[in-house]
Parts: C-alpha cells; structure tokens; sequence
C-alpha cells in the first residue's frame, strides 16, 4: 500500500573551529548554489518513490533551527505523511532530536523513521531515549521500502526486516544486518530535483559507494564496513545525461565519491565517455594521493577536471601512521609532480590535533606544504580540527582516557574537538603557526609575510593567474548589479560564483 513519506535533513550546528580571537568558536556555513546536497537522502527519496509511495523531501542542513521547524511544520499539515524519515549525522543531532520530540508530541500518529550514519552507530541509546522511534542501520534503501509496506503495524511484525532496530518489551531490538547493496546500477538515480532551485548550476554525484581503509578520524566504516562497490561507466553517464538534460543551467559536477581514483583503468574509462559523448561539464572530485597515474591525470585534464582534493591531513610521517592512513610523504609529492603537469588545481585537505600533533609535527607538515606549494600552488585559507565523531578509533580513545561517553551524544553540547594530547589554547596555536607559514590570505600580514617571503616566486604567479583577475572580475559583477536587469545579473553571478569556486578555493 502506498504511503506518504516525509525525509528531512535537518539543521546542521555551526562547524568546529578554532578562530584566531577566541577559543572553541564556531564557524557557520551559509547555503549558496555551491553547496552539497544530501545524495543519500536522494537515493532513498527515488527508492521510494519507484516502490509506489508519494515521497517530499526537506533539505534544512543550511537553515537555522527556527526555519526549519517552521518549514516542517508547514509540510506535514500540507502534505500529512504517515511517516517521517529523518537523516541524522552527528552535526545535525540536536535539531533532529528537537523535531524528534516535537513531532511525536503534536503528530502522534504519525510513524518516525531515522537513518543515517550516527543512527547508524548510536542507535541503541537513541532506540532506549525515544522508544517510539524506527532506526534503519547501515544503507537505507532496501531497508526503508520494506519497512513502509508494513507501517503502520505492531512491532511484531518487523523481526524479518534486515537492518533495523526498535523497542520493544523493555530493550532494544536489533534486526539481522542487511547486505550491501552490491549491484549499484539497479538503484534508481537519486532524487536530484529535490535539490535543485532553478538558480543552481552545481550537481553532486557518486559512481562508487565504500573505502576500503580505516583511517582513526573516519567513522564511515559503520556503514560501507570497507567494501568497495562501483557503479558501471554507462550507469554514470546515462545519469549525467539526465542531469545535463534536467537542469540546463547546470556547469559543474562534484563527484563524491570516498576513493574516486582506487581503480585508474575505470577513471580513464569514465573520462573517455565524457570526451566521447561531447559532456562539457566542469569535474571536481576528491581522492587519495595513490593509486595515481601520469595516464589518468592526463585523462583526467581532457574530461575538463577543474579541481582535484587529495587527502593529506599532516605532513609527518609519524602522524600519518598513527592514524592510518597508509600514504607515505613520497606518494604525497609524487602526486603532485604528476599534476604539475596539468591545467588541474590540486588541493591537499589538512587537520590540525591528529593524534601525536606537537610544534615539530606541525613543523613537518608546513616544510612539506611548502615542498608542494612549489610545485604545484595550493591555495589555503582554513582548514580542519580534529573533530570527535562516534564510531571512530578517536573516538574510542576518548572514552578510554574518560574524556567523553555515549551520554555526551544525548547533550545539546556541540561535537568535540580532540583535546587529549593538545589542549583548546594549545590547537589555537599549532593553527596560527601553520596559518602563518601556508595561507596566502596571510601572507599579506606581518607575521605570514615574515613566514612566507621566502615563497613569493611561487606566490606571485599565482595571484597574477587567479586572484588579481577573480578581484577585478568581483569588481565588475557589482559595477554591474545596478545596470542589469536581475535574470540577467543572476546569471553573470551565477557564472561568476563557479568560477570562483574552481579557481579560488
């Protein structure tokens, strides 16, 4: 029987950060067209719909609470779903618990169904606080739909669905977990109109699902449990196509993929279709610093790869180790001499307080940063502290040195930073110096102008080829605001905030 189903991403907290006037501040990100969207949502939204039921969807990551709870109010007296899916991630689990309890108190009737990956590792505590509550572990797709066709009903009736869990007489019970889903290709595409206004011209995809490393910082394990699935080339193309055709607007695509680069030949593949089916779209996508070929970059830069992400996260070979990220210094530098050779920007994600982080540690990673940097420039204006997230092995440690327990994840406390081997004051000041001696927005400062003037060959042609002209090309968008009409203005901003993106981040 088909049912009206509701899924909600709700209000994510302000972001860890440690900022240079104040200890443990928070940054707020602000939704833009540039935005990611909740492909996981998606997925389960066009699941759904293709099982029968009459699916709506609220993206609220970006919005404060307040619009949010309005937005989800207004929703269910309009659209008056028998059942709520809720997405919860660490980030958004206060606000996800405030709809939680004002749902079930003024929509009674209405069934509350939450996934996700902090679901998916807390949910016997979250099971035991709202005993009213359904939690879908591990991939949501298969799971949810069999899960409606017997909603409403007792709980008696739940015991042979794979992978979730419930109340019932006085515990918790926890289903047999549901197998991967290993034939991608069969998932219908995600519900990408759900995200898209008619101003965007950003799409979000994944060809793979699973990483098969465990590195101490990730929690993605509870979900994928290091298995690596790929969607086929065609399967991809076929939904860039339908992406293209859908939203004309659209110039760039972000692939989203946890290890995009694990299999060159199938990288080389996916870039032969592009050039082949005249696709001209922006590429960014994330990867790791190895496996990388001379062949696939170069691949890579004639599919139009604007931007590449490489995992780093520090620049001392202790540290890497310690957390497991199976990269050596070598592979890091050896990768960007093969994409010295192209036209792409390559980005190296950093995290200050990795267990084992002191001033040398931090030290190895600005020497190595600026190796880099003269090979091929990155820019970097910020960068991440090491956050605690439930499931992962810092998490564990944590708990072992009684810093933190499950309880901290029923607070309204916003998600820790790592503190047992540096404290708030101490993180604040591994990020000055490092700020100091690799951000180009502090080179402009006395002490970064100190730290880094010994990089100005290699600063200078980079402002001369991005920032310079992106100041001037900012200039000319607002002497343009007031002579335009505004459909016109929008699409001069438009194009104008992508490209900044490429360029400048």
């Amino acid at each position: 029987m088909a049912k009206r189903i509701l899924l909600i991403a709700s209000s994510f907290e302000e972001v860890p950060s440690i900022a240079s006037k104040g200890v443990d501040t928070r940054l707020s990100i602000k939704l833009t067209d540039l935005s990611h969207y909740p492909l996981g949502l998606g997925y389960v939204y066009s699941y759904l719909e293709a099982a029968g039921h009459e699916v709506r969807s609220l993206w609220m990551n970006n919005h404060p609470f307040e619009v949010c709870l309005k937005s989800t109010i207004e929703t269910i007296n309009r659209f008056k779903p028998a059942i709520i899916g809720l997405q919860i991630m660490t980030a958004n689990r206060t606000s996800s618990y405030r709809l939680i309890e004002y749902i079930h108190q003024h929509y009674p009737d209405i069934q509350l169904v939450i996934g996700g990956i902090h679901a998916t590792v807390m949910y016997k505590q979250l099971v035991l606080k709202y005993p009213f509550i359904i939690v879908v572990t591990g991939e949501g797709e298969l799971t949810f739909a069999e899960l409606a066709e017997k909603l409403p009903g007792a709980n008696a009736q739940w015991d042979d669905i794979k992978g979730i869990a419930f109340y019932r007489d006085n515990g918790v019970v926890s289903t047999q977990p549901r197998e991967l889903i290993e034939d991608l290709d069969a998932l219908p595409f995600p519900k990408h109109e759900a995200f898209f206004d008619p101003q965007r011209t950003y799409g979000c995809i994944v060809t793979s699902r699973g990483c098969p490393f465990s590195c101490s910082f990730c929690c993605l394990e509870a979900i994928t449990r290091r298995k690596v699935r790929m969607r086929s080339v065609a399967n991809v193309m076929a939904e860039i196509e339908f992406m293209i055709k859908t939203f004309p607007r659209m110039r760039m695509l972000f692939i989203h993929d946890d290890t995009f680069f694990l299999d060159n030949k199938r990288v080389i593949e996916f870039c032969d279709e592009v050039v082949r089916r005249g696709i001209k779209l922006d590429f960014i996508c994330s990867g790791r610093v190895k496996p990388l070929s001379a062949e696939m970059i170069r691949k890579l830069e004639q599919a139009n790869f604007k931007k590449v992400l490489l995992g780093l996260e520090s620049g001392d070979e202790g540290v890497l180790k310690a957390c497991r990220k199976g990269i050596t210094l070598d592979d890091v530098v050896n990768a960007f001499q093969l994409f010295a050779r192209s036209s792409i920007d390559v980005y190296a994600f950093l995290i200050v307080g990795l267990p084992g982080e002191n001033e040398t540690t931090v030290a190895n990673t600005i020497k190595l940063i600026k190796r880099l940097q003269k090979i091929k420039y990155i820019y970097y204006d910020n960068f991440s502290t090491l956050t605690v997230y439930p499931g992962t092995d810092v998490y564990e440690m944590t708990k072992r040195a009684g810093v933190l327990n499950d309880d901290f994840w029923l607070s309204d406390k916003l998600t820790p930073l790592y503190t047992l081997e540096n404290s708030p004051e101490q993180l604040l000041e591994l990020r000055e110096i490092l700020l100091n001696h690799i951000s180009l927005d502090r080179f402009f400062t006395l002490p970064g102008f100190k730290a880094q003037v010994g990089m100005l060959p290699y600063i200078a042609p980079y402002v001369l080829r991005y920032v310079l002209p992106l100041k001037l090309l900012r200039l000319a968008v607002w002497i343009l605001r007031p002579l335009l009409p505004a459909r016109l203005y929008n699409k001069v901003r438009s194009l104008y905030r992508s490209f900044f993106n490429l360029a400048d981040n």
